[in-house]
């Protein structure tokens, strides 16, 4: 007799018989899925859901990263039949055609292909939003925004068909979009000169011209977006903000969206909020060795405060959302004030911040401490009233995770003091402080390695010391768009408060000093670790840390 998946996950101890009932319960209220229940309560990972399922089915779990799509594999099944199926071929090999599936079980689908192909077809379970992703890859979006630009180029655009929005121009912003998060873009930019304007992806933390807007079509672009996102149209003179859904395959992702006026028009930035299905580990995020054994020394903690510091942008949410996932939530009562609530966590009491409505971080942080909370995830350390209620927590029994601007570890402790905190506070109060900064990674598609210039040697002390260093890099290849890189890592470092630490703060010693004190690794020591284990490359550490 066949083990259902929730029997298979119990005997091989991927969940405990509390997890186990407690998921049963919500599948027989909710009506989901064992598996989906699992997921959503944050017990084991979407690709593990997919793996058992595969056992069971007798069907591989596909992992793209070890399995590429190859390109000639693809040109043989028409893009209907991909999109209406949700399939992508993946390699074709002495006469067997692999295809990833969302479901490896449509028999129809599977006869169909092998009606098309004349080929044998090994079926491969695979996630469904990256075949998805894979299929408008390699068979494209709809049309490019650069055809899109030269229709609506051919239409006089007034304001009034702006108002209603035309065809061509409500495709040119899908198009804007739609490409943006198909390259992993977190940051859409659209902005004009004297004579063009342009828009422009960050992808992996750099900026990419994507293509450029004739001024006329700019104007007709930006009073769309702004119409979209609730913003006034007519209004130019001053900097709004706004937010708008979009539909991308099968999800709906959020996008903030902000104006600001410049000298020869307006700017606008629209943030891509695309959700993850599951949250990385602490490893998968860069915390390696020393570092990761510190930061989770200090998870456990029952109370205290626990910082992280860096740019906007650096991944300082996502490290601390990382964290609160290896508490376990069943045992704690963890509750968050965001601003916006970005990461769904599994049963975790999630508050987002409403600032017009008077719901400020200090006014929701007064109201949590009357719900009863082992764990408090505070956004961010914005204002003195905020800090002080923040410290009053950690010094009454509850462990606080929260960030704060600041450019090293040991500099926050300084500008915590320059927020009026007392010094006795702090030192009590902090189990520690990390940094961070993200890195890009080589894309391991065109990775190679090379022998390292006399000039890159030398430009980091501890890398004058190696004998015959091997170092790699990405040679640049369609994937990468022949940047070298492909995706990002974590560099960190942790400053624990040690008693001489905590002796250094009382004495508002110099940042040096505490870091000594510490004996931390510094985010540059982490930094060349990377290097040397081929993950990032010396140009991306010079430009990141310096």
């Amino acid at each position: 007799m066949t083990q259902t998946l929730g029997e298979v996950l119990l005997d091989t101890k991927r969940i405990t018989k509390s997890q186990f009932e407690l998921a049963e319960r919500e599948m027989n209220r909710t009506g989901s899925t064992f598996g989906e229940i699992c997921e959503r309560l944050g017990f084991i990972s979407h690709d593990e859901v997919l793996q058992f399922l595969g056992q069971q089915a007798e069907t591989p779990f596909l992992d793209f990263s070890k399995t590429p799509v190859d390109g000639e594999a693809v040109k043989l099944i028409p893009e209907e039949v991909a999109r209406i199926s949700k399939l992508i071929p993946v390699e074709m090999k002495d006469g067997v055609l692999t295809i990833a599936m969302a479901k490896p079980n449509d028999v129809n689908a599977i006869d169909r292909l092998r009606q098309i192909t004349n080929l044998t077809i090994e079926p491969r379970i695979a996630d469904e939003e990256t075949i998805l992703s894979y299929i408008d890859e390699h068979y494209g979006v709809a049309a490019s925004p650069d055809k899109i630009i030269e229709e609506s180029l051919n239409q006089a655009i007034s304001l009034e068909e702006v108002e209603e929005g035309t065809p061509p121009l409500i495709r040119l912003v899908d198009s804007i979009l739609a490409q943006g998060i198909k390259e992993g873009a977190t940051d859409v930019h659209i902005e004009v000169d004297e004579s063009v304007g342009r828009v422009r992806y960050r992808i992996d933390g750099v900026l990419e011209t994507a293509f450029i807007l004739p001024k006329k079509i700019y104007r007709a672009v930006v009073s769309r977006i702004k119409i979209i996102s609730g913003l006034d149209i007519t209004e130019q003179r001053i900097p709004q903000d706004g937010a708008l859904r979009f539909n991308y395959n099968t999800q709906e992702i959020d996008v903030r969206v902000s104006t600001m006026p410049i000298a020869h028009g307006e700017s606008v930035v629209m943030r891509i909020l695309q959700k993850p299905r599951f949250l990385l580990s602490l490893t998968d995020l860069g915390f390696w060795e020393e570092n990761l054994e510190r930061f989770k020394r200090y998870i456990q903690k029952p109370y205290g405060m626990i910082v992280v510091t860096g740019p906007t942008g650096s991944g300082k949410s996502t490290t601390l959302f990382a964290a609160i996932k290896t508490l376990n939530a069943l045992e704690k009562n963890i509750v968050t004030l965001e601003d916006p609530v970005e990461y769904q966590i599994p049963i975790t009491k999630q508050s987002p911040i409403h600032e017009k409505a008077g719901y400020t971080f200090a006014k929701g942080l007064r109201a949590i401490l009357r719900h009863d909370p082992d764990v408090i995830l505070l956004g961010e350390m914005r204002d003195e009233e905020t800090a002080q209620m923040a410290f009053r927590a950690s010094m009454t029994g509850h462990l606080v995770f929260t960030t704060l601007h600041a450019n090293a570890a040991s500099a926050a402790v300084a500008r915590l003091l320059d927020m009026n905190i007392e010094p006795f506070v702090v030192a009590s109060s902090i189990l520690a402080v990390i940094a961070q900064r993200l890195a890009r990674k080589i894309c391991l598609k065109c990775k190679e390695s090379y022998t390292p210039s006399e000039e890159e040697l030398s430009y980091y002390e501890q890398l004058k010391r190696l004998e015959n260093p091997i170092f790699y890099r990405g040679r640049g290849c369609e994937k990468c768009k022949h940047s070298g890189y492909r995706g990002r890592i974590g560099l960190f470092e942790v400053l624990e408060v040690n008693e001489r630490v905590n002796e250094l703060i009382l004495e508002k010693a110099l940042s040096t000093e505490l870091e000594k004190a510490a004996g931390m690794k510094s985010m540059l020591e982490d930094g060349i670790d990377k290097v040397l284990k081929g993950v990032t490359t010396i140009d991306e550490i010079r430009r990141v840390v310096g």
